[in-house]
């Protein structure tokens, strides 16, 4: 039976064990849940947590625990087992917090605003202007009504007595609300019947209320309302792109934005958008580096002043990370009495704001029963537990205390309650906490019935995330029938049918073209150096020419090998550079380094490609596994692993992709790219080569993958003229230059707003490569260069303003659709 398998906590009787008064019996509304469990067995629970875990992997649900090796794609974890509240006890919790919501709300307001509370003496000075989350350049700013406290996350426990105490509150950018509805919806799959039959509170409602409440900040009819993420590195990203999706808004990055003439826009591929509602999930600070901090990458440079027109609505408001802070919890039963005339409700957890002499005092006698924290989240310090100190360290910490009491808060050392965690197939007792979420609407604040339940780790007492914790859903449970909205459309009703996304950020079209340029450069560098591997094992000094002009072709700034052409590189000279360009992660133009920037790309657009492309991208970046040093010879079957992953996502970009935004500019990457290392190829040829080191054609012809097509064409010996065909004119040969130019024409053609100044200049760039006449034209003599034909001349002309025109093509590319500055008149020649 799970039941029996369920082993309550050994410090019981000290802690609220939420599923059973005595250990023994469950708690009468927690008796349908564990009789469920019962009645599946130990075998079909596993069954369906085995399922769950493939649907929180092919979902990519994670969570980035900072420190972790898997980063950003650490699986998200979940229980199956919710913890339960009756629809009662809810009730006063929903008071308590609401309550605490319109408290804080005009606490906020208070000290952005009029500063009464600080003329009364009623709120300490120091705990505003010691803080730096007091945005100065905000005070006074005018905020539409319910977007200062937008939302309240309140983390809540319960102590041994069973009463609910409030342990913190998120006021700035509060997390967690978007698990907590995959949680459910993950749950309420895994028990399908026990969940329609317990009359469970629904999440939606909640959803859709924060959706119209966002949507009426506006003020404007038909508003655009953008989530805004510090980015895919974040911890909670996943949570950020889930719920963009749910409430079907856009999610945007800083870089995303941009503000022109105090208004906020979105840069799109289709051009600027202007941005009217905010949902933000970077922290105040970082949200602009003009009027901020100004080493943030995450901010638009003129956000505030944007805000400080009126011309966006930011929820929460910037600055609302101001009353994050635990000091202000001492205050808040006065200011309760204060501002809103009655008791406060739902207690906080006590605490000691150090500032106070008489608080001071007290938290140096009973340090031993307090937990030590920063008065201002900002310092980044961890909690100290006082009991947990040695002697000298307790020292320390207390004359930190006198020195600085401001800067300090206490907070009494809570015994959380414990509740059963489905692990290691049995039930076992795990602290929680239960974060829920408060909605300030037009009419009026919504609670989220439930919220998400963190767990602590095995046989830990802290509840944390970024310590390896993870969580639970949590089911109120209702004495009537309960609203089944769902934001979801049913499966039987009609959908209105889409074929292309309605906007695509500039972003997104960003990190695409550059994925694309990265893979095809990954492949080119890839290519060159298997070559270069394979060949230097058995060359003699009549092929190290050949294989330094095609080491050339890499353009490697970093280069080891000697710089001046007085001295002549050596094969062990060259062996040391292919070593470092295979193994040197620091280098910029190394492979390696290459692969981590298709990774590190990949992972910006990650919810824009599938499963299986991010599983290669995966594997590419440990295909080479620099940690281990190897012979040179021994890299040769590793450039082909490398080279077979990277034609496996070339195939499933050309079959899989929809023929959107996305794949125009990752397939405009790629033939730009690959055009790129083409024409740096070509034009070693037409400097010319001295007759030892015509072994670079039979190199080239294998890096370009067209020994079989040159061999099948001409039964004779390499010839500079006819390797020059094959590879620049053939338009037959995908990996001719001619080829490519065909395609970024034709690609280029299909971008909305392009320019035609810059298709023109491709137009031309081709029409000048077709006009080139090969037949009959004899490659000259290096020192006859100077009497070669017109033609020959022409050639190399055509090929030098190609490498200069290609890169500046890509430039005004880049500043048309990703940046959208001004772009440059470019022709060849330029």
């Amino acid at each position: 039976m799970i039941g029996d398998l369920y082993q309550t906590a050994l410090r019981y009787g000290t802690t609220y064990e939420e599923s059973s008064a005595d250990g023994v019996r469950p708690r009468p509304h927690w008796e349908p849940l564990m009789q469920s469990l019962d009645a599946l067995g130990t075998d079909e629970l596993r069954r369906r947590w085995a399922l769950a875990e493939r649907r929180i992997r092919e979902n990519g649900i994670t969570y980035n625990m900072y420190g972790d090796p898997l980063g950003v794609n650490r699986p998200w974890r979940t229980d199956v087992v919710p913890l339960l509240i009756l629809e009662e006890e809810w009730k006063f919790i929903e008071a308590g917090i609401i309550q605490r919501a319109e408290l804080l709300s005009r606490l906020l307001e208070d000290l952005y605003c009029d500063q009464n509370l600080l003329l009364e003496g009623r709120f300490p000075a120091a705990l505003l202007y010691g803080n730096s989350a007091f945005l100065r350049p905000l005070v006074g700013v005018s905020v539409p009504k319910h977007s200062h406290l937008h939302m309240l996350a309140v983390d809540l426990a319960r102590s041994p007595d069973g009463q609910w105490w409030v342990l913190a509150d998120r006021t700035q950018a509060p997390s967690g609300s978007g698990y907590a509805l995959e949680n459910r919806t993950i749950v309420s799959d895994l028990l399908p019947e026990l969940f329609r039959t317990s009359n469970v509170q629904r999440l939606a409602p909640f959803f859709r209320a924060q959706r119209d409440a966002l949507i009426a900040m506006a003020r404007c009819d038909n508003p655009r309302v953008v989530l805004y993420t510090p980015g895919p590195h974040n911890e909670t990203y996943f949570e950020h792109s889930f719920l963009a999706k749910y409430l079907q808004f856009t999610l945007v990055v800083g870089s995303d934005m941009t503000v022109r003439d105090r208004r906020l826009y979105l840069k799109t591929v289709n051009g600027l958008e202007q941005i009217d509602v905010m949902l933000r999930r970077v922290d105040d600070g970082f949200c602009d580096p003009l009027e901020l901090r100004g080493e943030s990458l995450l901010g638009v440079p003129g956000l505030v002043d944007a805000v400080v027109a009126g011309n966006v609505v930011v929820a929460n408001a910037l600055g609302s990370g101001l009353i994050e802070s635990a000091a202000i919890m001492p205050f808040l039963p006065g200011l309760s009495r204060h501002l809103l005339g009655e008791e406060l409700k739902l207690p906080s957890v006590a605490t000691w704001w150090c500032g106070q002499p008489s608080a001071l005092e007290w938290v140096l006698d009973h340090l031993d029963s307090v937990v030590v924290k920063p008065a201002f989240p900002v310092r980044g310090m961890e909690p100290v537990f006082g009991s947990e100190l040695p002697k000298d360290k307790k020292a320390e910490l207390v004359e930190r205390l006198k020195a600085f009491p401001h800067e300090y808060v206490a907070q009494e050392q809570v015994a959380l309650s414990t509740a059963p965690v489905w692990e290691n197939d049995r039930l076992n007792p795990r602290s929680v906490v239960l974060r829920t979420y408060v909605l300030n609407t037009r009419e009026g604040w919504v609670a989220l019935p439930g919220g998400l339940v963190r767990v602590s780790e095995a046989n830990g007492t802290v509840v944390s995330m970024q310590r390896g914790g993870h969580s639970k859903d949590a089911w109120v449970l209702s004495n009537q029938p309960v609203d089944t909205f769902s934001m979801l459309r049913p499966v039987d009703e009609p959908l209105e049918l889409r074929r292309a996304s309605l906007v695509v950020p500039s972003g997104v079209a960003d990190n695409t073209f550059w994925l694309g340029r990265y893979v095809e450069r990954a492949e080119s560098m890839a290519r060159i150096l298997r070559c270069m591997v394979a060949e230097v094992r058995h060359a003699n000094m009549a092929d190290l020419p050949g294989l330094l002009n095609l080491h050339s072709t890499l353009a490697s700034g970093q280069s080891k090998l000697p710089k001046t052409k007085r001295t002549t590189p050596t094969f062990a000279m060259l062996e040391k550079e292919l070593i470092s360009l295979l193994t040197d992660m620091k280098r910029w133009d190394s492979l390696p380094c290459t692969l981590g920037e298709i990774g590190r790309i990949g992972g910006n657009v990650r919810e824009r490609l599938s499963a299986d492309m991010m599983l290669l991208i995966g594997q590419l970046r440990t295909a080479l596994d620099t940690e281990k040093r190897l012979p040179l010879a021994e890299y040769a079957p590793k450039l082909t692993d490398c080279l077979e992953l990277l034609s496996a996502f070339s195939g499933m970009e050309r079959e899989n992709l929809i023929r959107g935004s996305g794949w125009l500019f990752m397939s405009l990457g790629r033939r730009l790219e690959r055009a790129i290392y083409t024409t740096r190829q070509l034009r070693v040829l037409t400097r010319p080569l001295l007759p030892e080191a015509w072994g670079y054609l039979a190199y080239l012809l294998d890096v370009a993958d067209s020994s079989v097509t040159y061999r099948t064409r001409y039964y004779t010996s390499l010839q500079p003229i006819a390797v020059i065909d094959v590879l620049m004119l053939d338009e037959s040969n995908p990996r001719s230059l001619a080829f490519q130019l065909e395609h970024l024409v034709e690609l280029y053609e299909k971008l909305p707003r392009h320019n035609p100044e810059d298709l023109k200049t491709l137009v031309d760039a081709l029409s000048m490569l077709r006009s080139i006449e090969l037949q009959g034209m004899l490659y000259p003599a290096q020192e006859k260069l100077g009497r070669a034909d017109i033609a020959f001349r022409r050639l190399d002309g055509y090929l030098a303003n190609l490498e200069r025109l290609l890169p500046s093509w890509s430039n005004n590319l880049s500043s048309r659709y990703f940046s959208h500055a001004r772009t440059l008149p470019i022709t060849m020649g330029q």
